[in-house]
Order: structure tokens, then sequence, then C-alpha cells
């Protein structure tokens, strides 16, 4: 099977080195997470796949759910880290006080160390080429049966009676 413009752009281009700035290098040394090293540039690699991953978003329609909430928790990392890049200026060769930065941002994106996040961020950067490659968006092609996507009654398994009530709002 062929493989859309949408996969092929979500494929890793390589390894990320801003142009024009040199940085200290980093005073972590590990992650302590096996077999995640620890990134050099993580605020610009980060920008980047944000960056990326709201482009590719921009090609679902305006009425996908996942695009509307992709786009807005994306939007706001990418924000968090335009933020910390700009607390980087004029210290990029100060080790200290770019490891301060980048534990900031750590606690403001509140998802893990910056590796993890940068791992995520790759992930949700794949699975918007795929949801584009699947067209999740469109009906489904057969329709569920009748029930099936009836939720069940906290009130009926604890015991004290009560209606199953069904997405759209009807009773059993």
């Amino acid at each position: 099977m062929a493989m859309s413009a949408a996969r092929r752009a979500a494929t890793p281009s390589g390894a990320f080195a801003p142009a024009a700035v040199t940085f200290a290098a980093r005073l972590k040394k590990s992650t302590n997470i096996t077999g995640l090293e620890v990134s050099p540039y993580p605020l610009e690699e980060l920008k980047e796949k944000f960056s990326k991953t709201l482009s590719l978003l921009q090609t679902l329609p305006d009425s996908s759910v996942y695009k509307q909430a992709t786009s807005a928790l994306t939007q706001h990392k990418l924000s968090t880290v335009e933020k910390a890049i700009q607390q980087t200026k004029g210290v990029e060769n100060n080790a200290e006080k770019l490891e301060s930065v980048y534990q900031q941002t750590e606690l403001d994106l509140d998802a893990g160390q910056l590796e993890q996040v940068l791992q995520q961020a790759s992930a949700e950067y794949h699975l918007v080429a795929k949801m584009i490659d699947w067209k999740a968006w469109e009906p489904l092609q057969n329709p569920p049966a009748p029930g099936q996507w009836s939720y069940f009654s906290m009130a009926e398994e604890a015991g004290e009676g009560g209606e199953d009530q069904h997405v759209d709002g009807s009773k059993n």
C-alpha cells in the first residue's frame, strides 16, 4: 500500500540542531529512563515538532473533534515552549540557567521530562498523519447496532434500579 503524503511528512528527518546559536552543553547527563537519551536542544525540538503537528492538523476538517482538541492542547504546549525559549535568550552559554529554564518548563507542561514530552509530541504527530489516512472524521461505513453505544447505569449496577441512558439522551 502506498504511503500518503501526510505519512511521508511524518517520517523523522534526522537530528535537530538550531542554526546560528551555540548552546552550553547540558548539565543533565541522564533521563534515568532506559533508552531515552538526554536531548541537547529540547525546547527547539519541541517547538519544531509542535509547529509541524499544528500544520498537519490544518488539513483535517474544522468539524473534527480530534482536530479541535489536539490543536488546542498542542497550541498551549507550543506557547509554553516559546515562552521558555524567550527565557533562554542571553543565557545560551550558561548551562545552569538553561537547566533552570528546562526544569521550569517541565513543571509548566506537567507531562514529565522534556525528553518524554518530545516522545509524546512525536507520537501525536504520527497519529495526526494516521488520522488523515484513516479519514476518521467521516461517517462509519456500517452504522452501529442499536444499543451498541448504550452506557450502563451506575444506579442499576449498584442494585438501586435505574434506567440505562444512551449517548443521545434517550432511555431504555
